[in-house]
Protein backbone atom coordinates (compact mmCIF):
# COMPACT_ATOMS: atom_id res chain seq x y z
CA UNK A 1 0.00 0.00 0.00
CA UNK A 2 1.42 3.56 -0.79
CA UNK A 3 0.70 4.65 2.78
CA UNK A 4 2.76 1.84 4.37
CA UNK A 5 5.15 2.12 1.96
CA UNK A 6 5.80 6.14 2.59
CA UNK A 7 5.87 4.96 6.43
CA UNK A 8 8.16 2.44 5.89
CA UNK A 9 10.53 5.09 3.71
CA UNK A 10 10.79 7.71 5.99
CA UNK A 11 14.37 7.85 7.95
CA UNK A 12 13.71 6.68 11.18
CA UNK A 13 15.90 8.47 14.73
CA UNK A 14 17.61 6.09 16.45
CA UNK A 15 17.08 6.36 20.86
CA UNK A 16 13.56 5.93 22.23
CA UNK A 17 13.53 9.90 22.72
CA UNK A 18 13.11 10.94 18.95
CA UNK A 19 10.81 13.91 18.50
CA UNK A 20 7.48 13.63 16.56
CA UNK A 21 7.36 15.03 13.15
CA UNK A 22 5.62 18.45 13.62
CA UNK A 23 1.98 18.76 11.92
CA UNK A 24 1.02 20.83 9.40
CA UNK A 25 -0.42 24.26 9.95
CA UNK A 26 -4.44 24.14 9.40
CA UNK A 27 -5.22 25.57 6.34
CA UNK A 28 -8.21 28.41 6.02
CA UNK A 29 -10.08 28.79 2.78
CA UNK A 30 -12.38 31.71 2.30
CA UNK A 31 -13.83 33.34 -0.97
CA UNK A 32 -12.57 37.17 -2.21
CA UNK A 33 -15.60 38.44 -0.81
CA UNK A 34 -15.51 36.69 2.68
CA UNK A 35 -12.09 38.09 2.87
CA UNK A 36 -13.46 41.71 2.16
CA UNK A 37 -16.15 41.13 4.30
CA UNK A 38 -13.92 40.92 7.47
CA UNK A 39 -11.36 43.15 6.89
CA UNK A 40 -14.44 45.84 6.29
CA UNK A 41 -15.56 44.67 9.85
CA UNK A 42 -12.11 45.19 11.00
CA UNK A 43 -11.47 48.56 9.90
CA UNK A 44 -15.07 49.06 11.26
CA UNK A 45 -14.48 48.46 14.57
CA UNK A 46 -10.98 50.05 14.71
CA UNK A 47 -12.58 53.38 13.29
CA UNK A 48 -15.32 53.19 16.04
CA UNK A 49 -12.27 52.94 18.99
CA UNK A 50 -10.37 55.70 17.00
CA UNK A 51 -13.06 58.37 17.29
CA UNK A 52 -14.27 57.08 20.52
CA UNK A 53 -10.37 57.91 22.13
CA UNK A 54 -10.44 61.10 20.37
CA UNK A 55 -13.40 62.76 22.40
CA UNK A 56 -12.02 60.51 25.39
CA UNK A 57 -8.47 62.76 24.59
CA UNK A 58 -10.19 65.87 23.92
CA UNK A 59 -12.15 65.54 27.93
CA UNK A 60 -8.38 65.37 29.04
CA UNK A 61 -7.48 68.33 27.87
CA UNK A 62 -7.82 71.91 29.20
CA UNK A 63 -10.96 74.48 28.05
CA UNK A 64 -7.96 76.21 25.77
CA UNK A 65 -7.30 73.16 23.72
CA UNK A 66 -10.92 72.66 23.17
CA UNK A 67 -11.35 75.93 22.02
CA UNK A 68 -8.29 76.20 19.63
CA UNK A 69 -9.21 72.08 17.93
CA UNK A 70 -12.86 73.66 16.44
CA UNK A 71 -10.55 75.93 15.03
CA UNK A 72 -8.73 73.89 13.19
CA UNK A 73 -11.54 72.04 12.55
CA UNK A 74 -13.27 74.99 10.80
CA UNK A 75 -10.26 76.31 8.93
CA UNK A 76 -9.44 72.31 7.95
CA UNK A 77 -12.97 72.64 6.22
CA UNK A 78 -11.76 75.35 4.52
CA UNK A 79 -13.57 78.64 5.98
CA UNK A 80 -11.47 81.91 6.43
CA UNK A 81 -8.52 83.20 4.15
CA UNK A 82 -5.13 82.23 3.09
CA UNK A 83 -3.55 85.98 3.05
CA UNK A 84 -3.90 86.71 6.44
CA UNK A 85 -4.73 85.24 9.86
CA UNK A 86 -8.28 85.25 10.26
CA UNK A 87 -8.97 83.32 12.86
CA UNK A 88 -9.06 84.54 16.72
CA UNK A 89 -9.13 82.43 20.08
CA UNK A 90 -11.43 84.29 22.61
CA UNK A 91 -12.46 82.61 25.38
CA UNK A 92 -12.55 85.13 28.18
CA UNK A 93 -14.80 86.54 30.66
CA UNK A 94 -17.68 88.86 29.16
CA UNK A 95 -17.33 87.39 25.65
CA UNK A 96 -21.06 86.45 25.74
CA UNK A 97 -20.27 82.64 25.15
CA UNK A 98 -18.44 83.51 22.20
CA UNK A 99 -15.33 81.70 22.28
CA UNK A 100 -13.72 82.07 18.79
CA UNK A 101 -14.40 83.87 15.45
CA UNK A 102 -13.01 83.48 12.08
CA UNK A 103 -13.22 86.04 9.08
CA UNK A 104 -14.68 84.79 5.91
CA UNK A 105 -12.71 86.97 3.77
CA UNK A 106 -9.54 89.50 4.10
CA UNK A 107 -11.96 92.87 4.23
CA UNK A 108 -13.41 90.98 7.02
CA UNK A 109 -17.05 91.67 5.61
CA UNK A 110 -18.45 88.35 7.16
CA UNK A 111 -17.70 85.88 9.87
CA UNK A 112 -18.35 82.96 11.56
CA UNK A 113 -18.63 83.12 15.24
CA UNK A 114 -17.55 80.16 17.30
CA UNK A 115 -19.26 78.79 21.21
CA UNK A 116 -17.32 75.36 22.04
CA UNK A 117 -18.43 73.87 25.13
CA UNK A 118 -16.74 70.88 26.78
CA UNK A 119 -19.19 68.83 29.06
CA UNK A 120 -18.80 65.66 31.12
CA UNK A 121 -20.25 62.67 29.16
CA UNK A 122 -23.26 62.11 28.59
CA UNK A 123 -25.10 65.60 30.15
CA UNK A 124 -26.77 67.32 27.24
CA UNK A 125 -26.24 70.94 26.02
CA UNK A 126 -29.74 72.72 27.08
CA UNK A 127 -31.40 74.61 24.86
CA UNK A 128 -31.03 77.84 27.11
CA UNK A 129 -27.91 77.69 25.95
CA UNK A 130 -28.15 77.76 21.93
CA UNK A 131 -30.71 80.36 22.72
CA UNK A 132 -27.75 82.30 24.73
CA UNK A 133 -25.48 81.74 21.61
CA UNK A 134 -28.28 82.88 19.03
CA UNK A 135 -28.56 86.29 21.22
CA UNK A 136 -24.76 87.21 20.93
CA UNK A 137 -24.96 86.91 17.27
CA UNK A 138 -28.04 89.13 17.42
CA UNK A 139 -25.88 91.38 19.39
CA UNK A 140 -23.07 91.27 17.26
CA UNK A 141 -25.58 91.37 13.93
CA UNK A 142 -23.52 88.25 12.87
CA UNK A 143 -25.28 86.33 10.50
CA UNK A 144 -23.19 82.65 10.90
CA UNK A 145 -22.30 80.77 13.80
CA UNK A 146 -21.38 77.66 15.30
CA UNK A 147 -21.53 75.99 18.48
CA UNK A 148 -19.74 72.57 19.09
CA UNK A 149 -19.57 70.68 21.85
CA UNK A 150 -18.21 67.26 23.30
CA UNK A 151 -21.57 65.62 24.24
CA UNK A 152 -24.62 66.22 22.51
CA UNK A 153 -27.94 68.31 22.09
CA UNK A 154 -30.52 68.68 24.05
CA UNK A 155 -34.01 67.77 21.86
CA UNK A 156 -35.22 70.67 20.05
CA UNK A 157 -31.74 72.11 19.60
CA UNK A 158 -31.77 71.88 15.97
CA UNK A 159 -35.64 72.55 15.42
CA UNK A 160 -34.57 76.10 17.51
CA UNK A 161 -31.87 76.51 15.26
CA UNK A 162 -34.09 75.75 11.96
CA UNK A 163 -36.44 79.04 12.96
CA UNK A 164 -33.82 81.36 13.27
CA UNK A 165 -33.25 83.87 10.33
CA UNK A 166 -29.51 83.42 11.09
CA UNK A 167 -27.91 80.49 10.07
CA UNK A 168 -26.28 78.41 13.26
CA UNK A 169 -24.85 75.02 12.99
CA UNK A 170 -24.94 72.70 15.73
CA UNK A 171 -21.69 70.04 15.83
CA UNK A 172 -21.86 67.23 18.54
CA UNK A 173 -19.05 65.44 19.85
CA UNK A 174 -19.35 62.40 17.28
CA UNK A 175 -19.69 64.71 14.61
CA UNK A 176 -16.32 66.53 15.33
CA UNK A 177 -14.60 63.67 15.87
CA UNK A 178 -15.84 62.36 12.48
CA UNK A 179 -14.13 65.35 11.17
CA UNK A 180 -11.37 65.35 12.75
CA UNK A 181 -10.76 61.72 11.15
CA UNK A 182 -11.63 63.59 7.49
CA UNK A 183 -9.29 65.71 7.90
CA UNK A 184 -6.29 64.62 9.62
CA UNK A 185 -6.18 66.56 13.05
CA UNK A 186 -5.21 64.81 16.03
CA UNK A 187 -4.84 61.40 14.03
CA UNK A 188 -2.12 59.89 11.76
CA UNK A 189 -1.24 56.78 9.39
CA UNK A 190 -0.08 54.02 11.19
CA UNK A 191 -0.12 51.79 8.61
CA UNK A 192 -1.46 50.58 4.95
CA UNK A 193 -2.72 47.85 3.99
CA UNK A 194 -3.13 47.21 -0.24
CA UNK A 195 -6.15 44.60 -1.00
CA UNK A 196 -5.73 43.56 -4.57
CA UNK A 197 -8.01 40.94 -6.81
CA UNK A 198 -8.04 39.79 -9.86
CA UNK A 199 -8.06 41.95 -12.65
CA UNK A 200 -11.06 40.87 -15.33
CA UNK A 201 -9.93 42.95 -18.05
CA UNK A 202 -6.77 41.06 -18.28
CA UNK A 203 -8.00 37.76 -18.93
CA UNK A 204 -10.58 39.40 -21.16
CA UNK A 205 -13.69 37.96 -19.61
CA UNK A 206 -15.97 39.54 -16.79
CA UNK A 207 -15.58 39.20 -13.16
CA UNK A 208 -17.46 36.19 -12.22
CA UNK A 209 -18.98 36.67 -8.51
CA UNK A 210 -18.21 33.53 -5.99
CA UNK A 211 -21.85 32.87 -6.03
CA UNK A 212 -22.61 32.46 -9.74
CA UNK A 213 -19.27 30.18 -10.10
Amino acid sequence: MIIEFERLMKPRREGAHSEPAAEAPPRFEASAGEGRDAISSLMQAAHGALISELIARIHAQPPEFFERLVIDVLLSLGYGTERSPTAQQLGRSGDGGIDGVITLDELGFDSIYIQAKRLKPGVAVPIADVRDFAGSLESRHATKGVFVTTTHFSPGAAEFCARLTRRVVLIDGLRLAELMFRYNIGVAVQQCYVLKGVDAAYFGCPQVSPAAR
